[in-house]
């Protein structure tokens, strides 16, 4: 090799070795909203067990018994202000174009009904206090006739939890 080619040789190394370290380097970046919320220690603390509240729930079609499975979940209750009542603020059901299918809302093996005047307690002011896990139940109301009519089925559950005094 002649020192022309060399000298070439080399030149050229230095000037790809940049553009070969640049090509080897990929970014991707990544943005992550980050919310957190701290409630007070003596106020009304809830907290669905594995954050299910926040996701769609498939009451799922039981094929030997023709009806639908009931959820079952759970929510943690802590309140320094007394008992806990619970209540719907608006009427439980599903609902596929004219048809709909009533839901029953259980919470600590109580019933809730619509309206802050048909509240039941479903944790004691000692409960609340100590902090008290209860299972959440949301089931189908028995079809009538002929059974559930076909279709896909969607609703909101709207439960609103109190503790203190107004």
């Amino acid at each position: 090799m002649n020192l022309k080619t060399t000298v070439l040789a080399a030149a050229a190394a230095l000037i790809l070795t940049p553009a070969a370290a640049m090509a080897a380097t990929e970014q991707f970046p990544i943005q992550v909203t980050v919310e957190a919320t701290v409630p007070s220690a003596t106020g009304l603390q809830i907290s669905p067990v594995g954050d299910w509240a926040g996701q769609t729930q498939q009451m799922r079609w039981n094929i030997a018994t023709q009806s639908l499975a009931p959820i079952q979940q759970q929510v943690d209750m802590k309140s320094g202000l007394g008992a806990i009542n619970a209540y719907l603020t608006t009427e439980a059901m599903l609902t596929s174009a004219g048809n709909a299918i009533d839901l029953a809302v259980n919470v600590a093996g109580q019933e809730l009904k619509v309206g802050a005047g048909n509240a039941v307690e479903v944790a004691t002011s000692t409960e609340a206090a100590a902090s008290k896990r209860a299972a959440v139940a949301i089931t189908a109301a028995a079809p009538t006739g002929d059974g559930y009519v076909h279709g896909t089925y969607q609703g909101n559950v709207f439960m609103m939890f109190e503790s203190g005094t107004p």
